[in-house]
């Protein structure tokens, strides 16, 4: 297998042959999950102490925090974050 980097959310969707319009919903959950792993951080939480604020299941955090995201949805993200303490906002440029 080869070994292939997207340094940018535009280059893994011609990497994984998808429609460019899906790179501003890819930036917007790697932003989230950035976020959301800072402010565990900050705050020296545990997954589990994050899940547990954050109303979710440990393994849905642990979801998150490693991106890997298939089954969990914009929403829920969004929730979880702002349950975290973080404030979301949305940019349209």
């Amino acid at each position: 297998m080869k070994y292939v980097e997207a340094k940018t959310a535009d280059d893994l969707c011609r990497i994984l042959g998808l429609p460019k319009k899906h790179a501003g919903r890819i930036r917007m959950s790697v932003d989230l999950v950035v976020a959301i792993r800072r402010q565990i951080t900050r705050q020296s939480w545990t997954q589990a102490e994050a899940a547990k604020r954050a109303g979710v299941g440990r393994t849905v955090m642990t979801a998150i925090v490693n991106c890997n995201l298939r089954g969990i949805s914009m929403d829920r993200m969004l929730d979880v974050a702002e349950r975290l303490g973080l404030r979301v906002g949305l940019k349209v440029a």
